[in-house]
């Protein structure tokens, strides 16, 4: 049957007995997260990727698309969305089924949608999908331009991306991207073979390769290597500066490598905006070296604050009432003030570091853990010197 009915759409869109598709983050800033949703709160909605588990905060997200929990009816759900997003599904639905005439039918009434921003946006690039796939390049180019020309930002980065693959492969095949031939970078021979075809673009498996090729030239391009952002970090500057982290302001701005982080974070901007969640891995090899810089850091800090507590001192006191002595009292209590100050800077770093463990709170629970464990140690000392601060007796 050539047609397909709601229900049967329905079935493929939220996987009634078959695969359900990813649900969609897309973030302010225009990237997109695909994965499954696992916690939401009224602050925070976390996702797991291929990559692994992410956290988002609500004020970065633009907009979620959901797919239908476990258990719930995917047609009654299905019926009850919005009529713009039920045509967005179904033609996703037609496209992921290669009918991708039937597909830009469906997605005809939108020309012109303005309601929505993302879903405006999933449309624009669900219709220059669907002309690559059916090798309508003229079309496709066409609305990539005005894409370039007048898109978002991230859209602008995504038809550049497009139209530089067009560009170095006019036959529509896969042979280069940039000046590397497609043979350095596809390992699979019969892929290979596959992508010499003219019009091999059409196949979005192929176009996919070139995009990751892309990307991957891209933070190249930028020499963005972790290990060249590893090689930027100095414990000693860091080490001073977040000792000096104390009263309130946005800790980041003391970090004396913040601008080399931020730097690689916007060109892995730059490769998520072109392909969703591109650079995930790369993400987290990031955070990780970041976070093992900070946790040599912290765990000096760490040391000396221990071996400076006040619970070490013995204040001089009266043999006969245990009073502590004028001079021990304020001994103590300098001694107490001193303490606190120098644990301000370390509980500022270790939340630091816990929120941006968060991200990743599965590939990174171990380290979230041991955290954590400082965070309620740290805590748990300054709530017990702040209340022995004042106390008269020995």
């Amino acid at each position: 049957m050539r047609n397909i009915t709601t229900a049967l759409l329905a079935v493929i869109i939220f996987g009634i007995g078959s695969v359900a598709p990813a649900e969609t983050i897309i973030l302010k800033n225009g990237a997109f997260v695909e994965g499954d949703i696992t916690i939401q709160t009224s602050t925070t909605i976390r996702i797991k990727t291929r990559f692994g588990e992410r956290s988002f905060s609500r004020k970065d997200i633009e907009q979620v698309i959901e797919s239908v929990a476990e258990g719930e009816s995917g047609v009654d759900k299905f019926s009850e969305l919005p009529a713009a997003h039920k045509s967005v599904l179904n033609a996703q639905a037609l496209y992921d089924l290669k009918k991708y005439d039937e597909a830009l039918q469906r997605l005809e009434p939108l020309r012109d949608y303005q309601e929505n921003k993302a879903i405006r946006t999933r449309v624009d690039w669900l219709i220059i999908e669907i002309n690559e796939r059916l090798g309508h390049w003229g079309e496709a180019r066409k609305l990539l331009e005005a894409k370039k020309e007048s898109g978002s930002p991230p859209e602008r980065i995504r038809a550049k991306a497009h139209l530089d693959i067009f560009e170095v492969n006019p036959d529509y095949d896969l042979r280069f991207v940039g000046e590397k031939p497609a043979r350095e970078f596809i390992r699979d021979e019969a892929t290979r073979n596959r992508a010499k075809e003219k019009d091999s673009l059409r196949d979005a498996e192929i176009m996919t390769l070139a995009l990751e090729e892309y990307c991957e030239q891209l933070l190249v391009a930028d020499k963005l290597s972790v290990k060249a952002f590893g090689a930027k970090l100095k414990p000693q500057a860091t080490y001073d500066a977040v000792k000096k982290a104390s009263g309130s302001g946005d800790f980041v701005t003391i970090l004396p490598y913040i601008g080399e982080l931020k730097s690689a974070e916007a060109a892995l901007l730059k490769a998520q905006a072109i392909l969703g969640d591109y650079g995930s891995a790369y993400e987290l090899d990031l955070l990780r070296t970041e976070l093992a810089h900070l946790l040599a850091v912290g765990e000096r800090l760490l040391q000396e604050l221990f071996s400076a507590s006040p619970e070490t001192y013995n204040p001089p006191a009266d043999p006969r009432s245990g009073q502590l002595t004028p001079e021990g009292r304020r001994e103590w209590q300098r001694r107490c003030d001193a303490f606190l100050e120098q644990a301000e800077p370390l509980t500022r770093l270790v939340k630091y570091m816990l929120k941006r463990a968060e991200l990743y709170p599965l590939k990174l629970e171990e380290l979230h853990d041991l955290l954590a464990d400082w965070d309620e140690r740290l805590a748990q000392t300054t709530r017990a010197i702040k209340k022995a601060r004042d106390r008269t007796r020995a």
